[in-house]
């Protein structure tokens, strides 16, 4: 795995890290979604363990706040495949601590834990994507990342919430998936000596420059709001099918992995789509379907078009990640990647428990069509602020060449 990342695409081993590090990133919110209302029955005791359950997923997505960066930063200290190694290993540790917590407190202190590991392996699968991949490459890997990580809840959100119908301990035995990463980095070839010092060579001059000159700044508030639209449904979604639809933890997993399925399928595609769309074009798509599947979910009372409205928001998010990502490895050199990677992810992640946080303050128990309906009001902004941008743009943004 080379530390100082050229544009030659990637190699077998970058393509392991690209695909587990979605993986990964997946699992550590996926694993948990079906069997939150059982943690809820089983642990809270008061309106105040009842706002710590639905933390849990929130914590998680606080320490890929802070995960991301800590990652890049990591990796330059001492070397990506030996970042990697530790994070894989503390992911599987602090994720299957589950099985055996029974206090809240503790439950969430490990969720802190694996979702910094989730994020700083998630990073570095970005950050080779835009540092070795050009053009349509690079969608096309994005996409490949994102409809991997999003394949990986078919199995996962049916199985956990099988295994939840058991006990809600089981399902963190799962996180234990991590320990294969963990000894293909341990068979791996080490990281060159030589490799390490030519990295902080390239990195040298951008190093010396502040972030806060190059860095493209709307894309921090851009990468709030799109996990804000992404991860609020997935906190809420449980709790609506269980409150609206009297679904259970198996029933709550089938949905998730019908949501999964469907938005696999289209981020596979999103190389191919930017052939023919720009970024802005894009966008435009993704809002106006999450909004609709948002808006869909909150106001409606029919249990059939409760779970299409939340198909139809799956669908949409699904170019999220991949679209801001590519859109920013294309305004940036080599050796600002990981940092600009991190940054964005930071934002990301930041969002659900800002917005879960924000959302229990100002509304309190209002439930979780509340939140849906805030996701589509969002939703419908941005793609009226998207469709102002691409009408004043001037030229247009080109699409992804081919090559």
């Amino acid at each position: 795995m080379a530390e100082v990342p050229k544009a030659t695409g990637l190699d077998f081993s970058d393509k392991m890290v690209v695909i587990v590090g979605g993986i990964l990133a997946a699992m550590a919110l996926a694993v948990l979604n079906p069997v939150l209302p059982s943690i809820d029955k089983a642990l809270s005791h008061s309106p105040a363990d009842s706002s710590l359950v639905r933390q849990l997923f929130g914590f998680t997505s606080l320490a890929m706040a802070v995960g991301a960066p800590l990652g890049a930063w990591a990796s330059k200290q001492f070397g990506m495949r030996r970042m990697l190694i530790v994070a894989s290993l503390l992911y599987a540790i602090a994720g299957t601590a589950g099985l055996y917590l029974n206090t809240l407190p503790l439950l969430l202190v490990s969720r802190l834990a694996v979702g910094a590991c989730a994020a700083a392996i998630q990073v570095m699968s970005l950050t080779l994507i835009n540092t070795r991949c050009e053009g349509n490459d690079r969608a096309k890997w994005m996409g490949i990342h994102v409809s991997v990580a999003t394949l990986i809840t078919l199995p996962i959100s049916p199985l956990s919430g099988v295994l939840g119908r058991i006990s809600w301990h089981l399902p963190f035995g799962l996180y234990a998936v991590s320990l294969a990463l963990t000894v293909v980095l341990l068979a791996s070839a080490r990281d060159g000596e030589g490799a390490e010092g030519r990295a902080a060579a390239a990195a040298a001059g951008a190093d010396r420059d502040s972030i806060l000159s190059w860095f493209p700044w709307h894309y921090f508030p851009l990468s709030l709001l799109l996990g804000a639209m992404t991860f609020m449904p997935t906190a809420y979604g449980p709790f609506l099918l269980a409150e609206n639809a009297h679904m259970g933890p198996a029933g709550i997993g089938l949905v998730l992995m019908g949501g999964a399925l469907m938005g696999a399928g289209l981020s596979s595609q999103y190389g191919r789509a930017r052939r023919t769309l720009n970024s802005h074009q894009a966008f435009a798509f993704s809002f106006t379907l999450a909004g609709i599947g948002a808006m869909t979910a909150a106001l409606t009372s029919s249990i059939p078009l409760l779970i299409a409205g939340l198909l139809a928001h799956a669908i949409g998010v699904s170019w999220f990640v991949p679209n801001i990502m590519t859109a920013l490895g294309a305004k940036l050199t080599a050796a600002r990647q990981a940092r600009a990677a991190g940054l964005v992810k930071t934002a990301h992640f930041l969002s659900a428990p800002l917005c879960i946080y924000l959302k229990d303050t100002l509304l309190g128990n209002s439930g979780a069509s509340t939140a849906m309906l805030s996701v589509g009001v969002i939703a419908f902004g941005m793609l009226m602020l998207m469709l102002v941008r691409m009408a004043t743009a001037g030229k247009a943004e080109a699409p992804v060449p081919a090559k």
